[in-house]
C-alpha cells in the first residue's frame, strides 16, 4: 500500500504500521494512506506523481522539469524542493557540480516543511544516498583521465565540493553514524584508490624497463623508464593533493568516535606520515620550501640510530683511508 509519512512526507510502500524509513517516526497506516491520497488529489499531485515516475526511470532531467513546474504553482512545496535538490546533483556535469545549488534547495525543503525535524532526517538520508551513488562518477572520471596533468587535483577538488553535501547531511542528523561512515569511507577511497593506480603504473613501468634491459631493447627500456618517472610524479601529486582530504577524514573519525568509541577507524594521515613514502614526501616538501640543508637535516633525523652508527663508522674509515693515502 502506497502511503505518505505524516511527519516527513516521504512516500513508501508498506502493508502495516511501522516506523518511517526516513525520519523514524511511527507511520499510522490509515492516516498515512489518507495523506498520500490528499497528495495525489492536490493541485500538484499529478506533476509530483510524474516526477516520481521519472525518478524510478532514472530520468533526472525530466524529473527536474516536473519539480520546477510544481514550484511554479506552489513555491512552498517541500517535496518538490527536496526532489529538485536531488535531481540537480544527478544532472550535474563532472566539471560543474551543482552542490551549492542543491544545498540551497534542501534548505528550502526544511524551511517549508510542517515538521522540520522529521524533514531534516529525511533530507539527510536522501543526501547520503545521493553522495554515495554519485561519487563513483568522480572516481571513474579520474581513472579514465589519470594520465593527464592535474587529474588527481581535479578529483580532490570535485570530491571536496561533493563532500559539502555529506557534511550538510551530518549537520541535519548528527546522531546517525551511518552518514559519518559514508563520509569516512569516501575519504578513504579518494585517498587510496588513486594511489593504487599510481603504484600499479609504476610497477608496470619498472617491469617494462627490466624486460627491455634483458632483451637489449633500448627503446622499450627508455619508454618504460619515462613512464616510471611519470608514475612517480603522479604519486607525488597524489600525496600533495591528499593533504586536503586528510582533515575531512579526521573530522568524520572524531565524530564517529564520539558516537561510538568502539568503532574501528584508521587515520590515513597517520599511516602515510609513518610510512617510508610519507617520510620521503616530507623530505621533498622541506627541501623545496626550506632548502637542501633543511632537507638533509630532516633525512638525518629520520634515519635509525643503527644506520647513523654505520654511516659515522664509514665516514671515519673514509677519513682514515684518505689520510693514509695522502701520507704515502
Amino acid at each position: 500500500m502506497q502511503v505518505k509519512c505524516t511527519s516527513c512526507g516521504a512516500s513508501q510502500n508498506i502493508s502495516q504500521a511501522q516506523n518511517c524509513d526516513f525520519c523514524g517516526n511511527l507511520i499510522e497506516l490509515e492516516s498515512a494512506k489518507n495523506n498520500y491520497q490528499s497528495f495525489l488529489n492536490g493541485e500538484s499531485g499529478n506533476l509530483m506523481s510524474m516526477a516520481e515516475t521519472a525518478i524510478e526511470a532514472t530520468n533526472w532531467e525530466e524529473a527536474l522539469q516536473f519539480f520546477n513546474q510544481v514550484l511554479t504553482k506552489d513555491i512552498s512545496n517541500s517535496d518538490a524542493w527536496l526532489g529538485k535538490g536531488i535531481a540537480i546533483v544527478y544532472t550535474s556535469k563532472i566539471g560543474e557540480l551543482k552542490i551549492n545549488e542543491a544545498i540551497a534547495y534542501w534548505k528550502n525543503a526544511l524551511k517549508h516543511a510542517p515538521n522540520q525535524e522529521a524533514m531534516g532526517k529525511r533530507v539527510a538520508k536522501e543526501i547520503n544516498q545521493v553522495v554515495d551513488k554519485f561519487y563513483p562518477s568522480l572516481e571513474n572520471h579520474f581513472i579514465q583521465y589519470k594520465d593527464l596533468d592535474n587529474s588527481y587535483q581535479e578529483l580532490v577538488s570535485k570530491f571536496v565540493t561533493l563532500e559539502a553535501a555529506q557534511d550538510y547531511a551530518v549537520q541535519l542528523d548528527p546522531s546517525n553514524v551511518t552518514y559519518l561512515k559514508t563520509g569516512y569511507n569516501l575519504c578513504k577511497r579518494v585517498i587510496n584508490i588513486p594511489k593504487s593506480h599510481a603504484m600499479a603504473d609504476y610497477g608496470g613501468a619498472m617491469a617494462g624497463a627490466l624486460i627491455g634491459g634483458l632483451q637489449g631493447n633500448k627503446y622499450t627500456q627508455r619508454d618504460a623508464i619515462s613512464k616510471g618517472r611519470k608514475a612517480t610524479a603522479l604519486k607525488d601529486l597524489i600525496n600533495q593533493a591528499a593533504q586536503l582530504v586528510y582533515p575531512l577524514e579526521e573530522k568524520y573519525i572524531n565524530k564517529i568516535k564520539k558516537l561510538n568509541p568502539s568503532e574501528k577507524t584508521v587515520s590515513s594521515r597517520e599511516i602515510f606520515v609513518n610510512s617510508k613514502e610519507g617520510k620521503e614526501f616530507e623530505i621533498k616538501q622541506v627541501t623545496a620550501n626550506e632548502g637542501a640543508i633543511a632537507g638533509l637535516k630532516l633525512r638525518w633525523n629520520n634515519t635509525s640510530n643503527t644506520m647513523k652508527a654505520v654511516i659515522i663508522i664509514l665516514a671515519i674509515l673514509y677519513v682514515i683511508f684518505v689520510a693514509t693515502a695522502s701520507s704515502k
